[in-house]
């Protein structure tokens, strides 16, 4: 900014440390996948805390009082092991990472045995070409019961976690894996992007399967900006070491 006839506007770089920062909140979804109807009525709900406490975040919510749920899943007699990507815009500081998720298994046709959700693993990384370096990775027993008829279970993961690490051209990846116990029959294993909290056949809270990322921009952001100036953005280098 200049103004007529004067010498330029000076413009002071200012960093606001006030500044909370910014969650990032990520949908886990798939387009690809087969698709199988879970009753949450019929079903039997696990949510897994980290120390027995309930993690409170900034997650949408809506109330329904459908007794349906999808799950995508990869087909009969697979367990679920999917890796999501997510490339930050800009630098930053990742200060915090939270999971909400859930993942389901279906039991179609049931002969003997038992079957249920065994653990569920998440693996956090930073990944570019050759190079691969993990933020998290976690096991969860999420305590399930056998099941013994063709009736579905549902696990409903809340983590969160204190990171700490800059993050810029690299992707943010999230594995998660899902380990089963089969008998003899037929079952699905797979995510639920949309899943309630449970499985009573009344007006219920639910909320999609989400990443949410607690970002700061980093000072290198803007350096670009202010290392570009021009006659008509002078920068006030007064008491900065330049």
């Amino acid at each position: 900014m200049s103004t007529p006839g004067k010498s330029p506007v000076l413009i002071k770089p200012v960093y606001d440390v006030g500044y909370y920062g910014h969650d990032v909140k990520v949908p886990l979804s798939l387009l690809s996948g087969s698709t199988v109807t879970l009753v949450p009525s019929t079903s039997t709900f696990v949510q897994v805390l980290e120390d027995g406490k309930v993690p409170i975040d900034e997650l949408p919510i809506f109330v329904s009082d459908s007794d349906e749920m999808e799950m995508i899943h990869a087909g009969n007699d697979t367990d679920f092991d999917k890796t999501f990507a997510w490339l930050p815009d800009m630098a930053g500081n990742l200060y915090k990472y939270t999971l909400s998720f859930a993942v389901g298994m279906n039991v179609s046709a049931y002969t003997s045995g038992n079957f249920k959700i065994s653990s569920v693993q998440f693996i956090v990384k930073q990944v570019k070409g050759d190079y691969s370096e993990t933020l998290v990775d976690r096991i969860v027993d999420p305590g399930m019961s056998n099941i013994t008829s063709a009736v579905a279970q549902v696990a409903i993961i809340s983590f969160d976690t204190q990171v700490a690490k800059k993050i810029f051209d690299k992707q943010v990846t999230t594995q998660i894996k899902v380990n089963t116990t089969a008998g003899s029959g037929t079952y699905q294993c797979g995510l639920i992007p949309l899943f309630c909290y449970f499985s009573a056949h009344t007006p219920k809270t639910w909320t999609p399967s989400s990443i949410v990322m607690h970002i700061h921009g980093s000072l290198d952001h803007a350096f670009p900006v202010f290392r570009n100036e021009d006659n008509e953005n002078l920068l006030d280098h007064s008491g900065i070491g330049i």
